[in-house]
């Protein structure tokens, strides 16, 4: 059996890019296969609508394009700037899962300092 398949955020930004080209162009899996020469069947097509088993190659991504009538370029742009932001929530969700389980490792210095109230009210020259 094949190894598992770790989806990226490229992945997922793709995935969801061919969600939305499917279903504006209205056009049934059978439809699209069909126009693709059966390049793709409709049950790949199907998975790739719904972000199973494997994320989409390059092959269907422009096949796909090219039948539902969307832009492949601007398309690999709006990609890549969701992955990015895919990316940066993600580092975001980390930071604040270390925070959570480790708080004492993230005190600020002034809130556990002993001499805060000294430091506080001495003037500075």
């Amino acid at each position: 059996m094949a190894a598992r398949v770790e989806w990226t955020a490229a992945d997922y930004a793709a995935k969801e890019a061919m969600e939305r080209i499917i279903d504006d162009s209205a056009l049934a899996y059978r439809v699209i296969a069909e126009r693709m020469g059966g390049v793709v069947s409709h049950v790949r097509i199907g998975y790739i609508h719904n972000g199973e088993k494997s994320p989409v190659r390059l092959s269907e991504f422009l096949a796909i394009c090219d039948v539902c009538g969307a832009d492949p370029v601007q398309t690999v742009r709006d990609i890549l700037a969701e992955a990015r932001r895919i990316e940066a929530e993600r580092a975001a969700d980390e930071v604040a899962d270390r925070i959570a389980a480790n708080p004492d490792d993230f005190d600020v210095a002034a809130s556990i300092d002993p001499h805060k109230r000294d430091e506080a009210n001495t003037p500075r020259e």
